[in-house]
């Protein structure tokens, strides 16, 4: 192992506070499914700001973190400022694309704008790249990206070493020794000494860019066992430990590595479409589809408008329209406004769908966010409807328009929601004496809260329906929450799945008391084959006392 003065460290970069909110917006308009997916990582790192300026995490004027993944298939655009040879540019372009071969990204080094990551090359300013989408943030002069020790004598272990570690930042991935696995018992007065040496680092500093230590529940990181070969992994020399543990100089990207950003990133896969098989776990449902939208990404409407409209472009184009399902997955609404939200289907064609937001308030925030699911046509067995009610409680008798042959699932969400602001948000819906003729739909309220508008959805799939699964999670689980704080827990899939289905998630009950703000989002981690983990988070002085919520998972 080298001493730590020949160690070049990667500086772990943070978003500052006034643009916290900004890079969750572009997070979720680069990929709305960002906002159902529990971030990689809670906190939003960005590019552009130096080692030296020795910030710490900011805190997030939104109270919630989004993934910042790119998009799955996209084509980032790089382009090189001036500071390189040709021999250095075409090494970083030679090490980049490594992460290609396994991850369904590209990137194309372009010569002028537009374009997604800037290098600079920057002597004595260090390693450092934006987080995934947060390169979306810096202004279009400024670098995302920086190389501050390449030139023409760099070895290729070490082109190799830092530029795929930088470019794994750039799409999303963490320090290796931060993630919730890594279990390092640091001699933490040794640490500090040296990288107050070698960097200039303050104990706080060091305590963040490499004693951080995330918690897989409390904070929703995904991540895998814990990889001393990770091309992510900070090298660890066995004095910095208390048991002489170490971490090389990782040069290449190890298994955990391919593995874990191809099932971020996963390539395409030839499926069978549904039917076709019986065993119990099932392959694909490859022509369903789920998606995510939200208020947030939609700039141009403007924080007091109330349509927030988006245009879907389905996987393929159809013989007729598909069907089309929509429920919210997440509200924002000052405490001086009604929650007040509509996820409404406003067109639907064989090709595209027009998807609308309706959020309405005073003066104060209200942002909202729904998840959609598409069935195409000619599907018998799947089935879905709605229904609308201004009163506080009401039961609906909901016939199937085809009759199973057995008993089916069935699950119910919120598709509109308008609750007086001045009692308490405590309403629900459910099914409930499902045969194969149709079920009972049920909206309830308590306590006094009143209801003056309540929207919901109903999804119906035959029990042994290959490639989905559908269930209900969240009430009755003992959730009360404070703020700041979320509640996880685990489903699992019946039947199972072959590969990691897509999830769409929209929420079925609130209890929560008035005079904080309406704050709560659903979303999902550590989704595999089996069983997904999920997540209800509250924020900005919310009082919640339960949440509930239906999820559908569709096989990849």
């Amino acid at each position: 192992m080298p001493s730590d003065s020949n160690i070049h460290y990667c500086t772990q970069l943070v978003v500052p506070e006034e643009l916290a909110e900004e890079a969750i917006r572009v997070a979720l308009q680069e990929n709305p499914e960002n906002a159902i997916n529990s971030p990689a990582i809670p906190l939003a790192p960005a590019g552009g700001i130096t080692p030296n300026q020795r910030l710490i995490q900011p805190i997030n004027r939104l109270g919630f973190y989004v993934n910042k993944t790119w998009k799955n298939g996209r084509t980032i655009r790089v382009r090189f400022l001036p500071g390189a040879s040709p021999y250095v540019q075409g090494k970083v372009k030679q090490y980049a694309n490594v992460w290609s071969k396994y991850a369904n990204i590209h990137f194309k080094f372009v010569y002028s704008a537009p374009e997604e990551i800037r290098i600079s090359f920057v002597k004595g300013d260090g390693s450092w790249s934006a987080f995934g989408t947060d390169c979306l943030t810096r202004p279009k002069n400024n670098a995302t990206m920086n190389f501050g020790w390449f030139d023409d004598k760099t070895s290729d272990e070490e082109f190799s070493r830092t530029t795929i570690h930088e470019f794994g930042h750039a799409l999303g991935c963490i320090h290796e020794n931060c993630q919730p696995n890594a279990d390092i018992q640091w001699n933490k007065p040794v640490v500090y000494e040296s990288y107050k040496r070698s960097d200039g680092w303050s104990p706080e500093q060091v305590d963040f860019q490499v004693l951080k230590h995330y918690d897989r529940r409390r904070d929703g990181v995904k991540s895998t066992k814990y990889d001393r070969l990770s091309i992510m992994a900070y090298p660890i020399p066995k004095e910095f430990t208390l048991n002489a543990f170490s971490v090389p100089l990782n040069t290449h990207l190890s298994a955990t590595d391919i593995a874990f950003i191809s099932r971020i990133y996963p390539k395409p896969r030839k499926t069978r479409r549904l039917g076709h098989d019986n065993n119990p776990a099932y392959t694909s449902s490859s022509h369903f589809d789920v998606g995510a939208f939200t208020t947030i990404s939609v700039a141009s409407a403007g924080r007091g408008a109330k349509d927030h409209r988006t245009l879907i472009q389905f996987p393929e184009s159809y013989s007729s329209a598909p069907l089309i399902s929509a429920g919210i997955s997440f509200m924002d609404f000052d405490n001086s406004d009604n929650p007040r939200v509509k996820s409404l289907v406003e067109a639907v064609l064989p090709s595209q769908a027009v998807l609308n937001l309706h959020s309405s308030g005073g003066g104060g925030r209200h942002d909202a966010g729904m998840s959609w699911l598409l069935c195409p046509p000619g599907d018998a067995d799947f089935q879905c409807g709605s229904f609308t009610t201004k009163a506080n409680n009401a039961t609906q008798s909901i016939s199937f328009d085809r009759v199973y042959s057995s008993t089916p699932k069935v699950v119910v969400f919120f598709s509109a929601l308008d609750i007086d602001k001045s009692t308490p948000c405590r309403v629900k819906t459910y099914a409930s004496n499902v045969t194969k003729n149709g079920f009972k739909l049920h909206i309830e309220t308590w306590d006094s809260s009143k209801v003056l508008e309540c929207g919901v959805s109903w999804v119906a799939v035959p029990a042994n329906k290959s490639g989905i699964a559908i269930g209900t999670f969240g009430e009755d689980e003992n959730l009360y929450f404070n703020d700041g704080l979320n509640k996880v827990g685990a489903v699992k899939f019946e039947p199972s799945f072959t590969e990691p289905p897509r999830i769409f998630l929209a929420l079925n009950m609130l209890n929560l008391d008035r005079g904080g703000h309406t704050c709560v989002r659903i979303s999902s981690s550590h989704v595999m084959g089996t069983q997904m983990e999920w997540r209800l988070d509250t924020w900005r002085g919310t009082s919640f006392k339960e949440a509930g919520a239906s999820f559908i998972a569709v096989g990849v």
